[in-house]
């Protein structure tokens, strides 16, 4: 039919056909473990172009979940179950920005107005359903981008939702305000240096500057580990350590210097002290949206309490099954007690996994039930993924499961190398499309991940390995911070001036440390290499990132993680090694955890099983060297109850070659 006779029925279907013939569609990369999805209009187009009518290609019914098979009773939990939103509230529109979530993400993104609990279970889409929220409000309710901030925990949670929001809105998305509490902090005292006795360009310390800083204020090195362990309590007992962190804090000024910490603290100071800048910044961002707020600590709860009233405009999306960093000081208590604090926020629950199949699902929900801080915690596949049971394994030590692990990999890829065939360690093609970039082996201590390196490099497997530590913390990036500063001014991008760098450290440090240098380099090159020209956004992200930051997806290669630094990610075959009491729940020599802290190692095992799309390997040792002594292990109680989604797996014995060559005689 001519385009012409089609404009004169509906100028919009001509576009779209018009579109359509010439092949000018909009390619959207899938997350979460959704396929991707080719769109005719870009969202703002049709914000512009939509009158009211209501055009969708799908049903409701293709989002209905499936019952579950065996449903598992979660204990009495101390919130109230999710429930939806109020009957006084407006129904979320089922076309334009909204149109592609499924019934319960758009329920919850549409909510208009007020604040907003939204309990998204892994892999249920919560970054896609808090970014369609936030193009809904732009571009369909009117709501200045200038007006919202966004929050999250890690520099990569951040960068990709400032990715996702620029595809859903363009260029309007720059105007919303996205980072990281630490960031947010930043650009705060930038703002009012002044307050500080800080110059505009003051610097934050890293983590052997601040050492540095510590020993001159105390006189030696073991006091002042002792009072940087203490550096965050916000009433110490002691008049003496008090004194102590009064003149630290005076000599980082005098140095025009803040500690990463005082990124949030000093913040929460100044705004509860001035009623007048707490009302300015209310005014400022009359739109916040938290993600991960499980993992809020004090200081940053008094934040968002400063900057969100009652009746505020507050989003807070997170899983409270997902809360594993009580270490750091997150308190998952904040997010139970949401309603209190909001008491008109309705609360919106996330069931739908778009991540794994229903065998991974069905082991995560019994491995949460015993614990679950959600009542009635459901996890429905949504995804059409083969079901491939759990493998556990029980290996005699801690060296024949690295190797199992190995020949399990190796199997998986049809064999890592002509080496891999010829010896007989791998007699098939493999499943078919795994990678090596689609395998992460997880553990709960870094200490783990030595005898496993030791068999991958023996096997001739690439890795790459992350903690959920700081990046400045890592041997030699202090080094290489100190250094840039003296390259600065040259031509180049952030990773030639990085190089640089590392080139004239290299030839000034012992030879012990070169090592440690040349380790940093590897580490910091993707993130270099992320931030173009922009070595002020390089310092920075090293400075406010963690180790996991610097994962490089496109690497070929295995991420090595620890369970903490897998918060996040997800792999279509995941390796949950060291299920073992004393592991898994972590425990040390001579104390038994806490029932608080064995309720959070449930929850870390609950994050690693989620991490699998389609394989999960469960394995554990018989006997583990730990802290330099050999101890006979159990497996972890966490294992107990997972079901029939679950097969044992023996460590085949490996088959010797057989002799092809003949003989010359």
């Amino acid at each position: 039919m001519p385009l012409d006779e089609l404009h004169r029925s509906d100028p919009r279907v001509a576009e779209a056909i018009g579109r359509l013939r010439a092949g000018e569609v909009v390619r959207d990369a899938g997350f979460d473990g959704e396929y991707g999805t080719i769109r005719v209009f870009q969202p703002a187009e049709l914000a512009r172009l939509r009158n009211g009518d209501s055009y969708s290609l799908f049903d409701d019914d293709l989002f209905a979940p499936e019952a579950p098979r065996q449903p598992v009773a979660a204990e009495p939990g101390p919130r109230p179950e999710p429930a939806e939103a109020p009957a006084t509230a407006p129904e979320a529109p089922a076309h334009g920005i909204l149109a592609g979530l499924d019934p319960d993400q758009r329920a919850a993104a549409g909510v208009p107005a007020g604040p907003l609990l939204i309990v998204a279970g892994p892999g249920t889409g919560k970054t896609r359903t808090v970014t369609h929220r936030l193009a809904h409000l732009v571009l369909e309710r009117d709501v200045p981008a200038r007006d919202c901030l966004a929050i999250t925990f890690t520099r990569r949670a951040a960068d990709e939702l400032t990715e996702r929001l620029h595809a859903l809105i363009g260029p309007d998305a720059d105007g919303i305000s996205v980072g990281t509490f630490h960031s947010f902090g930043l650009g705060f005292l930038r703002e009012h240096h002044d307050r500080l006795g800080l110059t505009a360009a003051f610097g934050v310390a890293d983590t052997a500057r601040k050492h540095e800083v510590l020993t001159e204020i105390t006189g030696d090195e073991t006091a002042a580990r002792a009072l940087a362990r203490g550096l965050t309590d916000p009433e110490p007992a002691d008049p003496a350590h008090a004194e102590a962190v009064a003149r630290y804090r005076a000599r980082l000024r005098e140095l025009d210097l803040v500690d990463f910490d005082d990124l949030v603290t000093e913040p929460v100071r100044l705004l509860e002290a001035d009623p007048q800048l707490t009302a300015a910044y209310r005014d400022r961002y009359r739109w916040i949206t938290v993600d991960e707020y499980q993992d809020v600590d004090d200081t940053q709860y008094r934040l968002l309490r400063a900057l969100a009233p009652p009746e505020a405009n507050l989003t807070a999306i997170g899983d409270p099954d997902q809360a594993i960093y009580s270490f750091r000081g997150a308190d998952v208590g904040f997010f139970l007690r949401f309603e209190q604090d909001y008491p008109t926020a309705p609360v919106h629950a996330l069931t739908r996994n778009y991540r794994s199949g229903r065998h991974i699902t069905d082991t995560a929900v019994r491995a949460i039930a015993p614990g679950t801080l959600v009542p009635g915690r459901t996890l429905h596949a949504a995804s059409p993924r083969e079901a491939h049971r759990v493998v556990r394994h029980d290996a005699a030590d801690e060296r024949a499961e690295a190797a199992f692990v190995a020949r399990a990999i190796d199997g998986l890829l049809g064999g890592s190398s002509f080496l891999s065939l010829d010896s007989g360690r791998v007699t098939g093609d493999g499943p078919g499309g795994i990678g090596f970039d689609d395998i992460a082996v997880l553990y709960r201590t870094d200490a783990q991940s030595r005898v496993l390196l030791d068999e991958f490099a023996r096997a001739g497997l690439p890795v790459q390995k992350r903690s959920h530590d700081p990046l400045s913390a890592r041997a030699g990036v202090d080094l290489l911070l100190a250094e840039l500063a003296h390259v600065a001014d040259r031509d180049g991008s952030a990773l030639d001036k990085l190089r640089a760098a590392a080139t004239t450290v290299v030839f000034s440090v012992p030879d012990e440390t070169q090592a440690d240098v040349h380790g940093a380099v590897e580490l910091l090159t993707p993130l270099a290499a992320r931030c173009g020209d922009d070595l002020a956004r390089f310092r920075r992200e090293v400075l406010l990132g963690a180790e996991v930051d610097a994962l490089d997806p496109r690497a070929e290669a295995i991420s090595l993680l620890t369970l903490h630094a897998s918060k996040g990610l997800e792999f279509p075959v995941v390796f949950l090694v060291g299920c073992e009491d004393g592991l898994l729940p972590l425990s040390w020599p001579g104390t038994a955890p806490t029932a608080e802290e064995i309720a959070e190692e449930r929850r870390l095992f609950f994050v690693g099983v989620t991490r699998a799309q389609d394989h999960l390997w469960l394995t554990g040792a018989a006997r583990r060297t730990r802290h330099g002594q050999v101890r006979d292990r159990t497996p972890s109680p966490f294992l107990t109850g997972l079901g029939d989604a679950v097969t044992r797996a023996e460590a085949p014995a490996p088959r010797k070659a057989r002799a092809t060559q003949l003989s010359l005689l």
